[in-house]
């Protein structure tokens, strides 16, 4: 297997395991212990296993039914593409929100070591909920 194709689906298992079924312990074995994540916004910066575990823990407390449906992926050498969509209920407003997301991942030895987010966070905060903030 080519590390390309391990990659993707070391990123497909992913997104199933953390996001649709909320295993953190999952998370922490899969990243790197200085793993960057970039965005999604210009100044946006998570450093370290602890702080992007600590995101994903915020993301489970802020949403509710929270799912996140995988669209495509595309892996070349230590870099992978996931493109997806969020369908989650907000649990401070109760509106339920929806959302796509393209993250670029950058994995070294079968462990993710950076990653650049993009969603639309202006639709997410604005739109559907209405101005809220977190």
């Amino acid at each position: 297997m080519s590390e390309a194709v391990a990659n993707a689906a070391l990123m497909r298992r992913y997104y199933e395991e953390v996001f649709n079924r909320r295993n953190l312990e999952f998370v922490l074995e899969h990243l790197h212990p200085d793993i960057v994540g970039h965005g999604p916004g210009i100044d946006d910066e998570l450093r370290g296993a602890d702080q992007v575990a600590a995101f994903s823990r915020y993301v489970f407390e802020a949403y509710d039914d929270y799912h996140f449906t995988l669209e495509e992926t595309v892996a070349e050498g230590d870099r992978v593409v996931v493109r997806g969509r969020v369908a989650a209920v907000h649990r401070a407003t109760g509106k339920p929100v929806r959302f796509f997301g393209i993250t670029l991942y950058r994995l070294e030895n079968g462990r993710i070591r950076e990653y650049w987010r993009a969603y639309d966070r202006l639709d997410l905060y604005d739109r559907q909920l209405g101005g809220w903030r977190p």
